[in-house]
């Protein structure tokens, strides 16, 4: 809301709720470390460039990785049912541990996120392009059995999983621009697509037999609607793009939207599970709100600008300590001669990493140890006249 609005009362309200959500960072009981903290500390990272909250997504990205069993080569999703159940959900939490590795360097969480992903492409995904919503494996990576504890049945189709797998795996192919992926997301938005009613907004499942339970689930369209946009950027299929404006219409209707009412949801009439439909859900609005965004940018629409407060700051590298290759963040108050060496015990100078006049704003750059002793290291930021320094660890 911030984002669209630039009203402080949003950015306040935001940041009241996402640091309550700190506690979540190490939570270990589940797999949606992803959707609590990149939705949240990640668009608050992007947004307001708070570096506390990089630091956040690093250790939350660690915590969620250590759900991976590299026998599977996937993420486990709950502990209370099954096996090694995975569930197409876990697709939206690979988010963070892209996101981490491509601005952290750490190769180790790429893979994780890479290899869940391939897992739920060759076994959440039928031939027709539907999905099913969990998948069982033995302590080999066999699978035990497919099922549902969401939608009408094993071999139905549950519609915010098929949402899902579009949203997963188009930002997996963002992530990794290779081309199943993006197959996948094609597959399974033809499919969505295909078995939507005149309005655009699914039932929570396609093939739901009895009527008595059979509500529509406004979350499911408004995360297909998202996935929609970004994958129109990806092929230029207008197909995809016009469903989303379909969706976001009817989304935006009297009968989905709680315009002039009191209700305390953006959105109406979504299902959280078989039997329990017709209620706000704050995956709905977020979705809802995500997909009017990316509409807007797509349609080059402008948006307010936002006042990023920046400060001399040098954060600690990451990872510490390191082999060889490690991470270096750091932000200028104002423009002017900069310059971040690193330097042994001893005082001699190492490496220079930057130097010359820089622009304010945040930076990371990567430090590449190679042919360096192991030991203690201290790297300074010259900006200005103003010096700040830290120690790293390199162990070869």
């Amino acid at each position: 809301m911030y984002r669209l609005t630039g009203e402080e009362k949003w950015k306040e309200l935001a940041q009241n709720w996402t640091e309550d959500l700190e506690p979540m960072i190490s939570a270990r009981h589940d797999h949606d470390t992803g959707f609590r903290i990149f939705s949240s500390y990640g668009n608050g990272y992007k947004i307001l460039n708070n570096r506390s909250y990089y630091r956040t997504l690093l250790g939350a990205a660690n915590t969620l990785s250590q759900r991976f069993d590299p026998n599977i080569g996937a993420i486990k999703s709950w502990d209370w049912t099954g096996n090694f159940p995975v569930i197409i959900d876990n697709l939206m939490n690979l988010e963070l541990l892209f996101w981490v590795a491509e601005n952290s360097g750490n190769s180790r969480l790429y893979s994780i996120a890479k290899s869940h992903a391939e897992t739920s492409l060759k076994h959440h995904m039928r031939d027709d392009g539907s999905s099913y919503h969990i998948v069982d494996f033995d302590n080999s990576g066999n699978v035990y059995r497919k099922f549902t504890t969401q939608g009408a049945g094993p071999n139905s189709v549950w519609a915010r999983g098929q949402a899902w797998a579009i949203y997963g795996f188009t930002m997996t192919y963002r992530f990794t621009g290779e081309q199943k992926f993006l197959d996948a997301a094609e597959a399974a938005s033809q499919y969505f697509i295909d078995h939507l009613p005149e309005d655009f907004i699914p039932y929570y499942d396609f093939f739901e037999p009895y009527s008595s339970v059979r509500s529509k689930d406004a979350s499911a369209a408004a995360v297909a609607a998202s996935g929609f946009l970004e994958l129109y950027q990806f092929t230029n299929n207008s197909l995809y793009f016009n469903s989303a404006v379909e969706i976001l219409n009817s989304l935006s209707s009297s009968t989905f939207s709680t315009h002039n009412s009191h209700i305390s949801s953006i959105l109406k009439e979504s299902t959280l599970h078989r039997g329990f439909g017709r209620v706000g859900t704050s995956y709905a609005d977020y979705y809802y709100l995500e997909a009017i965004t990316r509409f807007k940018e797509l349609m080059d629409e402008e948006f307010p600008v936002l006042q990023v407060e920046s400060s001399l700051f040098l954060d600690q590298n990451y990872p510490n300590p390191f082999n060889n290759r490690t991470v270096i963040y750091y932000s200028l108050e104002e423009s002017g001669e900069t310059e971040l060496s690193v330097f042994d015990l001893n005082g001699r100078r190492v490496r220079t990493l930057v130097h010359g006049l820089m622009p304010a704003g945040s930076f990371n750059i990567a430090f590449d140890a190679s042919g360096l002793s192991s030991g203690v290291y201290i790297y300074k930021l010259k900006n200005n006249g103003t010096i700040l320094s830290r120690k790293m660890t390199l162990i070869q």
